[in-house]
């Protein structure tokens, strides 16, 4: 199915252009956001060089362990570049970008941690400091200072700010009160000149298809497809416009002749054939990787090259230099040092994987406490915007009901 819609679009920065804003306006928008929006907390960038405990470490594993670290410790302060150190030294994953461990303001870090960092200057080391998760030697990258904008100097932001909310708030009244008049017999075209917004017209596009002028908007092709000829849409939200539309014309799904698709069929029937042939040699290598465990020496014996993924945490949405796996999500695949060959293979796409099991490492309760507070945030935000989200599907299938758009926001 193909569908061609006319539609009315309501820019944001065509409305927002409008919105005059008063200096008490100004002052009540600084006072409301000077402790928040406008504060900056100190901060600092760190790099870092971290020797891990064992769990259960006992006394004489510690001491062994902090003066290795200490060793280290003296070599970054006869001069060695702390960079390569971390790289040589370091156990944690930032180790690859020479320790570098990003930014973090107070109250993000460790305790011990927050302490040593926040009292070191730009360039500065600090000694051996001790955490649950082992021993750090830290260094400075940059600090910055605990900070709050004047209202002179957050004056050009708050403008923005507020004529972007009113803009908005404007631009979905106008589309609401236009769609009350195009149910009474507005034309479009009457509707675009007396706003003086653009009118549109799309070609035929399918309901997989991006209208380069509308953009990635699930809600405008979700309704498009939803109505009947000529039936006009509710107010269509979008992160740069709101919108009205119309369907002009419907063009149903048809069967081709033949000679027309003749191409594309032998492309694919080319591609199954290719792809049965490599999922048999891929088994079949399979087989003997669980005898010889050894993935590398497995590729070189067959003229092929193993090649490592680098680290990748559970979580992640990716696997490094493979992508995203269709049959499951890279937490999903049962390799361990126990168990380092998997019990089948892995597509991405047009290609197969075979994998072995290399090394793992414990997990970075550094970063952990650095990012939980932010994570348990979205997490809400996410489960109050699902709640919000259902009561109004239950609204929409009981009865005819307008959307407010900023208050889902600021649920």
């Amino acid at each position: 199915l193909k569908v061609q819609v006319e539609y009315l679009v309501y820019p944001l920065d065509h409305f927002s252009s409008q919105v005059q804003v008063s200096e008490k306006e100004i002052e009540d928008y600084y006072g409301l956001y000077r402790a928040t929006r406008f504060h900056q907390p100190k901060s600092a960038h760190l790099r870092h060089i971290l020797f891990r405990l064992p769990v259960g470490a006992d006394p004489k594993q510690k001491e062994t362990i902090r003066l290795k670290a200490e060793a280290v410790l003296q070599e970054a302060r006869a001069g060695k570049d702390f960079t390569e150190l971390a790289k040589k030294y370091s156990e944690d994953p930032s180790a690859t970008q020479g320790g570098d461990a990003g930014w973090f303001t107070q109250g993000q870090l460790l305790p011990p941690l927050e302490k040593a960092a926040f009292a070191l200057k730009k360039g500065e080391l600090s000694g051996v400091v001790e955490s649950t998760l082992g021993y750090h030697i830290l260094r400075v990258e940059e600090a910055r200072e605990e900070k709050t904008k004047g209202l002179k100097e957050a004056k050009e932001e708050i403008v923005r700010a507020i004529k972007a909310e009113r803009g908005k708030s404007e631009a979905a009244k106008a589309a609401d009160a236009d769609r009350e008049k195009a149910i009474s017999g507005t034309d479009f075209s009457q509707l675009a000149k007396e706003r003086g917004i653009p009118l549109k017209m799309s070609p035929l596009f399918s309901s997989f298809d991006v209208l380069p002028e509308v953009g990635a908007v699930e809600e405008f092709n979700k309704t498009a497809f939803s109505l009947a000829l000529k039936e006009l849409s509710p107010t269509i939200e979008g992160p740069k416009a709101y919108y009205l539309l119309r369907v002009r014309q419907r063009k149903e799904p048809s069967i081709p002749p033949l000679e027309s698709v003749r191409p594309d069929i032998e492309k694919r029937l080319k591609e199954a054939k290719a792809l049965e042939l490599a999922s048999q040699r891929a088994n079949a290598l399979l087989g003997e990787l669980k005898k010889v465990k050894d993935i590398k020496k497995l590729a070189a014996s067959h003229g092929l090259t193993a090649e490592e993924t680098g680290w990748f945490v559970r979580s992640a949405p990716e696997i490094p230099k493979i992508g995203a796996l269709q049959e499951v999500k890279p937490g999903g695949i049962s390799i361990s040092q126990r168990q380092p060959v998997p019990d089948r293979i892995y597509s991405q796409k047009a290609n197969l994987y075979l994998f072995a099991f290399k090394e793992s490492q414990e997990a970075d309760m550094e970063r952990f406490e650095k990012e939980k507070s932010q994570l348990l945030a979205q997490a809400l935000a996410e489960k109050r915007q699902r709640v919000v989200q259902k009561f109004v599907d239950s609204l929409k299938a009981k009865a005819r009901v307008a959307v407010n758009s900023r208050f889902l926001e600021q649920s």
